[in-house]
């Protein structure tokens, strides 16, 4: 029998092998035309579904043998990087002068959650164990999540070392 690790791993390469071939073919002309905000914006919103990890705190979701405080860590992990992101989101919507650096403080929150959940999810056996539904979001949703995670902070790391509020990564030269 294969170990569930390597089965995870196998599906999650592929669902990022699935969204860089849909972002290449489909929309990385669009991303790289557009500026910032009118990119990030969609991204964040896409995070903002990260409270889904509080599924891991519902009774019946997962195996009951798990150590709750495991589950705790990654599950308000998850509740906090979906917090920031709509605080994020509203901010570049609205065009507050504190866009760009909430939306920093979502993406320092967002990779840390990622390298939380990792090393926890590892360390406890997460993935031996019955999750459930969190399975699904771990080989569909999570690649997508963490290909979005790295592109804005590519986009902000891009916006601080000088790209203009209104100049577009890649834009096709004139």
């Amino acid at each position: 029998m294969i170990p569930n690790l390597v089965v995870l791993n196998l599906q999650v390469a592929m669902g990022v092998t699935v969204y860089l071939v849909l972002y290449r073919v489909y929309l990385r002309r669009w991303f790289t035309s557009q500026p910032f905000e009118v990119v990030i914006l969609p991204l964040l919103i896409l995070h903002v579904f990260r409270y889904l990890g509080l599924l891991l705190l519902a009774p019946g979701q997962v195996d009951p043998a798990l150590p709750a405080e495991a589950l705790a860590v990654i599950a308000w992990g998850d509740f906090a990087s979906g917090v920031t992101a709509m605080i994020a989101a509203v901010a570049v919507h609205h065009r507050w002068s504190a866009a760009t650096l909430l939306v920093g403080i979502f993406s320092l929150v967002g990779l840390a959650d990622f390298v939380i959940v990792g090393i926890t999810a590892t360390r406890v056996g997460i993935f031996d164990a019955e999750i459930g539904i969190m399975w699904f979001l771990a080989v569909f949703f999570a690649p997508a999540l963490l290909l979005s995670q790295i592109y804005v902070a590519y986009r902000l790391i891009r916006r601080l070392g000088g790209e203009s509020p209104s100049a577009a990564v890649g834009a096709p030269r004139r």
